[in-house]
């Protein structure tokens, strides 16, 4: 009866071969014509995973055609689609449209034309479409075609493409091929395209090559103007879930090799060029080698390979240009039971001056550890390590490191009042020179600096101390906040067995231990150290303000060590404010600050943020740093970071600003453009050269960098100028 709505539940009994399927149809008016329904006004068909909006629908019950029209709308698992008519087979999943679009949910894709044609799940045709990645409504970009054909984990083809940007056509191409996979596909990336002052225009072409299941390889074969050939390779690779790497080489034969540099240790341009980066990361064995062909390699064109966030250790807050040693280490780690096992090393290579060969190599270092564990039948805890390191230059030594130490403890706690620990631990180390110690060729640079009288050094260390902790807490208060006050206190002394030398006896400058790493200078020490900690805590147990001190007396000089005091301050979530201080006596007034530093943080839920911190060292440092980034909407981000020096390294050059970077990012679904603009002032640098230490003055850089990334199609643009003014 017109005006009311009916519906009709059917099952389908098929053949053997395939299973029961249920479809349930709604309409204003829904008529059966022997295998055939009829349904007119606000049709509604759903099934498993299958639901079917039309104003006329037409369904044979027995081959499972379903004819529909007027605003079709189809969701499927794979895909939905908005047209005027669409044909569908429930059984096969063919479909054809007309005057619609179809959007794919596994790539995704979106196709929109005058018809598409589905054969099953895996094969598209289109006639008179545009097809985009892009699933806003205007989308960023997109290719118009006569023709489509599309094989899922096939090659798609194209006839008469035109690509859009923005709806603006900008390039036109007779025949498009394209892998439509959904796994990785070797194949050649879109171009890279840039220009700087010291490469020229350059053009780079990436070869993409999937090497296994879980590996690829990509070649770039780059053209600059000025330098020539540059070849790098990546190779990554995925063991599991928590294991894999990468390696990374790229090579140059210099056209402009052996003419004179400026701002640099060395005085010409090397002829040939290279950086090595490989890294692993895994549960038992890590690795990070970055090594380069000479100590100018990041000051003269750099280095194409873009550090990312792993890289953040190695680079801290610098640039690779400003970097000052490159470190490579490797790592074994085992664990088992509360004992471990490790097998490292570290090699260093120094960019500040010609040669490493003054930097302190350990290859390989060896390390066995066992975490506290009680011991049977007694209230005492035992922990012990031991390990040794070969310590190596090319110059001047090479050594052997022995290490072991075994510590013993009762800790006494009562509950929830305070913890008591006295402990005593035993330390034993030695040092075996086997090259170039004792030397007494006076012509030689190790002999001047380091006069290691012995080859062998041994020496045993003890420690004895003891430390009581304790919390108090106070009642709540106002919106369910507490206090807390955490007092603690340490009593530890230091000494050498059989004799505790002076540094600066000469009687016993033939028993001072080599100071080769760091960590090595040990001294006699009687010690107490005090600390105390005021914490305001709301409901959730989040500190509001932390007031921290602490200073040390040195019992055997009789002096108190500078007071070190630390607060944080947290009103709401989205501040913060620390600030460290040290400050002690001074020859002019009692209590002076020796250094301190202090960090302002804002962040909002949209993500704008602001941070602002200085650093002030009464010797040599006195600086500020701060940064910004601002979101405007949901897809442009602007972002400043600038660093101001009060103090350098030369009397005429103080108060300057060391940078100035600002850039601004729009990311969308489907593409994303990055410009940033790096301005270092004219600055002085000072470079050590065989051992003299010059002065040069470097011009005013400003470097802009122009990056263009669509979904799907890799780096289109990547452009970058560097400009140079007195």
């Amino acid at each position: 009866m017109k005006g009311l709505r009916a519906w009709l539940l059917f099952f389908l009994v098929l053949c053997p071969r395939l299973e029961a399927s249920m479809l349930e149809v709604e309409a204003d008016h829904v008529q059966r014509l022997g295998d055939r329904i009829e349904a007119a006004g606000k049709v509604v068909i759903t099934g498993q995973a299958l639901e079917l909006h039309a104003g006329y629908v037409v369904y044979d019950t027995l081959t499972g055609d379903i004819w529909a029209t007027g605003k079709c709308t189809l969701v499927e698992k794979q895909s939905e689609v908005e047209a005027e008519t669409i044909y569908f087979n429930a059984r096969r999943g063919d479909m054809h449209v007309r005057q619609g679009s179809l959007l794919i949910l596994e790539q995704p894709l979106k196709i929109t034309g005058e018809a598409i044609t589905r054969y099953g799940q895996d094969f598209y045709v289109g006639r008179d479409v545009v097809f985009t990645p892009c699933l806003a409504p205007r989308p960023a970009w997109e290719i118009a075609a006569n023709s489509l054909e599309i094989p899922l984990e096939g090659y798609a083809r194209v006839k008469g493409a035109r690509f859009n940007v923005c709806g603006v056509p900008t390039l036109a191409l007779p025949y498009l091929l394209y892998p439509a996979k959904l796994s990785r596909q070797s194949g050649i990336l879109f171009p890279v395209l840039g220009n700087s002052t010291d490469t020229g225009n350059y053009l780079g072409l990436p070869i993409y090559l999937v090497t296994g299941a879980s590996s690829d390889l990509t070649i770039t074969p780059t053209l600059l103007a000025r330098r020539g050939l540059l070849m790098s390779a990546e190779f990554r690779y995925r063991l599991d879930y928590d294991e894999g790497g990468e390696f990374y080489l790229e090579g140059l034969h210099d056209e402009r090799g052996g003419k004179p540099i400026t701002g640099t240790i060395l005085d010409t341009i090397p002829e040939d060029r290279w950086f090595f980066k490989a890294s692993h990361q895994g549960p038992d064995l890590m690795w990070d080698v970055n090594l380069v062909s000479n100590e100018d390699y990041f000051r003269d064109i750099g280095t194409f390979y873009r550090f990312g966030e792993d890289d953040q250790e190695l680079l801290g807050d610098k640039r690779p240009q400003d970097l000052e040693e490159l470190i490579s280490r490797m790592e074994w780690l085992k664990r088992s039971n509360g004992f471990s096992a490790s097998v490292s090393a570290q090699w260093k290579q120094d960019l500040t001056v010609a040669g490493d060969e003054r930097t302190i190599q350990e290859l390989p270092r060896l390390k066995l550890r066992m975490a506290q564990k009680e011991v049977p039948f007694t209230p005492l805890k035992c922990s012990a390590e031991a390990g040794s390191v070969r310590v190596y230059t090319r110059e001047w030594i090479e050594a052997i490191k022995n290490q072991a130490g075994l510590e013993l403890s009762w800790p006494l706690s009562v509950a929830p009042y305070f913890t008591l620990r006295p402990y005593l631990r035993e330390q034993y180390r030695d040092t075996l020179f086997t090259t170039n110690a004792g030397s007494f060729n006076t012509t030689s640079w190790a002999w001047r600096q380091r006069p290691y009288a012995k080859n062998t050094y041994a020496e045993r260390w003890q420690v004895r101390g003891v430390s009581l902790a304790t919390n108090v807490y106070s009642p709540r208060f106002g919106d369910n906040w507490y206090h807390q006050i955490t007092p603690q206190a340490g009593w530890s002394a230091t000494s050498r067995h059989g004799d505790n030398y002076d540094a600066n006896d000469p009687a016993h400058q033939r028993d001072i231990y080599p100071d080769l790493l760091s960590g090595d200078s040990w001294t006699r020490d009687f010690d107490m150290d005090l600390a105390l900690t005021n914490t305001v805590r709301d409901a959730s147990g989040r500190a509001i303000f932390e007031l921290g001190l602490g200073r040390v007396y040195h019992y055997l000089p009789k002096t108190w060590d500078r007071v070190e005091a630390e607060l944080a301050f947290s009103p709401a979530p989205w501040i913060a404010l620390k600030h460290t201080n040290r400050f002690g006596r001074n020859e002019l007034r009692p209590y002076a600050t020796h250094e301190h530093s202090s960090t302002l943080s804002l962040e909002d839920t949209r993500g704008d943020t602001l941070s602002l911190s200085g650093e002030y060292d009464r010797l040599d440092t006195k600086s500020l740093v701060g940064s910004g980034t601002l979101k405007i909407g949901d897809r442009l981000d602007v972002r400043a970071e600038a660093k101001y020096d009060y103090v350098t390294e030369f009397e005429d050059m103080r108060r300057c600003f060391r940078y100035f970077s600002t850039g601004i990012t729009y990311t969308s679904q489907c593409w994303s453009i990055e410009l940033v603009r790096f301005v270092e002032p004219r600055h002085d640098v000072s470079l050590e050269v065989d051992g003299v230490t010059t002065r040069e003055t470097l011009p005013r850089e400003t470097t802009i960098e122009l990056r263009i990334n669509l979904l799907g199609l890799g780096d289109v643009i990547s452009t970058s100028r560097t400009l140079e003014s007195d």
